[in-house]
């Protein structure tokens, strides 16, 4: 959509709530406008529904980090998270949303950058806007939305009595007028770039006026949403995702596409318990003529196919192994270990070797596929394996005698 309606909540309900409309097209404001507290934000409603809506929130209330990890970032990292930065919250860990941002590294140093807020905090805000019938598209802190500065310099406005300040790509801040000196003094910048007038700001280092991009806070905020890509609607505060158009237009079809599909399956499914049946009064037939050939020996249904080829080499004198033998007790494997599913099999007859491309649903189902088939008597060889995905993907070579 070209147009976005910029909301800005306050720490508290009772707090004022900034609203913007915003053209994306030719960066201009089409509307705008202040509410007394959050009770009103209903009054919103009619103005979000053709709009991408995105809420900002008080950088008062969001803490931006980096966390410094012992290796590139990853999924296992992500769920270790919580209990890295337990030490450092001064509340309980549960009681915190972290929102993930983007992994960063620093010469050799591995880092992620996230974001801190009250979960409940944040909850009750989202059900505000749900009560209202306003889909966000996006959450962000206020700040973050100010021009990245130059290093070490401080990006400033002033909004609702305060000045929002953003120092560097990650750290943003809210500061009250009453004790902003002293944070300054603090953080000492090479030089503070003011987007709005800054009489009122202290000498602390040289002020550079951005007179240029003067304009209300919301607008320069929503003419750096699109050099932003961080948002806090994630994990537990996703969006619902919309049904797509195409969904609308063709759902009924997909409905009868499928029932049919339902009543394909169920009549195959018949005609397979009917082939079960056939193949179980083959097996029964089976073992029959085993006993007439070979009368005395202990038929076992379930190897009976190992049993007749066993009888028959033995009848012609040849050596155990080859093709089929290997096969076989590969095959045996299955009935023991899921998610293991074979994409090549090559045979070298003059090694009397079998090769086995596969892919599994982790590095240990291959080592469990090499136990078992070395507890068979088998020489086992098990190459490189190469994480693809959510999949493992590997050879395992079996070797007869030659």
């Amino acid at each position: 959509m070209t147009e976005k309606l910029v909301i800005r909540v306050g720490q508290s309900h009772q707090n004022s709530v900034h609203w913007l409309i915003f053209s994306t097209h030719d960066e201009q404001i089409i509307a705008s406008g202040e509410l007394a507290n959050g009770a009103e934000i209903g009054a919103l409603t009619e103005k979000a529904a053709p709009r991408d809506t995105v809420l900002l929130l008080p950088s008062s209330q969001v803490q931006l980090k980096s966390v410094a990890l012992p290796t590139k970032w990853n999924r296992k990292l992500e769920q270790a998270l919580p209990f890295m930065l337990e030490e450092q919250l001064a509340c309980d860990v549960d009681d915190v949303f972290i929102a993930i941002g983007k992994p960063v590294t620093d010469g050799d140093q591995h880092s992620i950058q996230i974001a801190l807020c009250d979960q409940k905090w944040l909850q009750d805000w989202l059900e505000i806007f749900d009560s209202a019938e306003i889909e966000l598209h996006s959450i962000v802190p206020d700040a973050l939305l100010l021009p990245e500065p130059e290093e070490n310099a401080l990006a400033m406005v002033e909004l609702a009595d305060q000045w929002l300040c953003r120092f560097g790509q990650w750290q943003v801040s809210a500061i009250e007028k009453s004790w902003g000196a002293d944070y300054l003094h603090a953080l000492a910048p090479a030089e503070i770039a003011h987007y709005s007038p800054a009489d009122t700001l202290p000498d602390i280092a040289p002020k550079v006026a951005k007179e240029s991009e003067y304009d209300l806070p919301l607008a320069i905020f929503a003419k750096q949403l699109k050099h932003q890509g961080f948002t806090l609607r994630q994990g537990i505060f996703a969006g619902k995702k919309k049904q797509p158009q195409w969904w609308r237009d063709w759902r009924s079809g997909l409905i009868a596409a499928s029932i049919a599909v339902v009543s394909f399956i169920g009549v195959k499914s018949t005609q397979l318990i009917m082939l079960q049946s056939q193949a179980d009064a083959y097996k029964a037939e089976a073992v029959t003529v085993y006993q007439k050939a070979f009368p005395g020996k202990v038929v076992r249904p379930h190897l009976l196919r190992q049993q007749i080829k066993n009888e028959l080499a033995g009848l012609s004198g040849s050596e155990q192994g080859g093709f089929l033998e290997l096969t076989n007790h590969f095959v045996a494997v299955y009935g023991e270990v899921k998610s293991f599913t074979p994409e090549t099999i090559r045979y070298d007859r003059r090694l009397n070797e079998l090769r086995v491309r596969a892919q599994a649903g982790g590095f240990q189902v291959f080592g469990q596929v090499k136990a078992i088939l070395e507890q068979r008597g088998l020489n086992v060889q098990q190459g490189s394996l190469n994480n693809d995905g959510d999949v493992v993907i590997g050879e395992i070579r079996l070797r007869g005698e030659s």
